[in-house]
């Protein structure tokens, strides 16, 4: 037994520790989302070697201080979005609607036919803004009910689970689909007009994952996600950007985004949100998002129900008030950061 501990403890640590390595290899991408399970586990596997088996030998000896140094480092990364860590973002009250901005975002899964349980939620959160994705012909004619209450819309319905459908009863501008990386995989860009007349860029993405049967590199997703980084960090308005990033938030590629864009993440501080999978509890991580500048106030943030989905729905109320400017301190990106951010933006896509 002591040799079976010793040997998932040295995989473990391997699996903490290799993920530090900065290569676009799906392996070491995927490495970075279980890192509250990894915790989880580590903890256990201490305290088995604690209390069960000696740490006399220089080999334990070395093998404990390897789980340590894990837990350490774990802690680190995944503390932000806890409610331990400070808030990014303050919470406000709703008392100005016509500056407010509720958006109901959720990845429906292409071959979930339980159009309805969607369409509840959508009804329940009274959105202004709906965004779907892996959404196809099926899901747009289950869907269209939604057009006489949201006159706005982009709407790109695929088979091949990146299609999306956004509809919005505030006033568009300047909207567009746009096929950033890959043409087959679009995303939309639009200005949304408040009731006050106020203006929000506003993009919305769902990048390719680095999965084997998807891509076995994560170059389209990093490039996706750093281009519309640099956008936003040279925006001359407020602005939001969500949508399925298939990507943890304590991830090098999600941090390098923050830092780059300047946008606040709303669970920093209050908790991890987790959006898949719906099916398995004890596989979940935070990979729909919410980013918007500092212009921003939260009033209230909820992860739904189950839907049909492998995914949560989530609904995100917003306020805009420019002087919490003054109070809320975004993210800054050093120099080498952002020339790794502009490398990335401008990288060949690999398959």
């Amino acid at each position: 037994m002591e040799v079976v501990l010793a040997i998932i403890s040295v995989i473990m640590i391997i699996s903490v520790f290799l993920s530090l390595v900065r290569k676009d290899f799906w392996i070491y991408k995927i490495l970075e989302y279980p890192r509250l399970q990894k915790l989880i586990l580590i903890l256990i596997i201490s305290c088995f070697w604690y209390f069960y088996w000696p740490i006399t030998e220089l080999i334990n000896q070395l093998i404990f201080y390897g789980l340590l140094l894990s837990i350490i480092y774990l802690i680190y990364k995944i503390l932000p979005y806890t409610s331990l860590s400070k808030k990014e973002m303050k919470k406000v009250i709703a008392t100005d609607p016509e500056n407010e901005l509720k958006i109901f975002s959720a990845n429906v899964f292409q071959d979930n036919d339980q159009y309805h349980k969607i369409l509840q939620q959508v009804k329940e959160t009274d959105p202004d803004l709906i965004f779907l994705l892996e959404t196809n012909k099926a899901w747009e004619t289950a869907t269209r009910e939604l057009n006489k209450k949201y006159p706005y819309n982009l709407l790109c319905p695929q088979e091949n689970t990146y299609g999306l459908l956004f509809y919005s009863r505030l006033k568009l501008e300047n909207a567009k689909i746009n096929f950033v990386v890959k043409d087959d995989i679009p995303s939309i860009e639009a200005v949304v007009v408040l009731r006050s007349n106020k203006k929000i860029q506003l993009w919305g993405l769902h990048p390719e994952p680095p999965v084997p049967g998807e891509s076995l590199y994560s170059t389209a997703k990093d490039k996706e996600l750093m281009k519309t980084a640099l956008k936003a960090k040279d925006r001359y308005m407020p602005c939001i950007v969500f949508g399925d990033l298939n990507d943890v938030a304590w991830s090098h590629t999600t941090v390098l985004f923050r830092k780059t864009s300047g946008l606040l993440d709303p669970r920093r501080g209050r908790g991890f949100y987790n959006t898949f999978s719906a099916h398995h509890w004890y596989i979940r991580f935070p990979l729909d998002y919410i980013f918007c500048s500092n212009e921003f106030g939260l009033i209230s943030m909820k992860r739904m129900p189950k839907n049909g989905s492998d995914h949560f729905a989530t609904i995100v109320n917003l306020a805009l008030d420019t002087k919490l400017q003054n109070k809320q301190e975004p993210p800054h990106a050093d120099k080498e950061e952002l020339a790794e951010a502009t490398k990335l933006a401008s990288q060949p896509v690999k398959e």
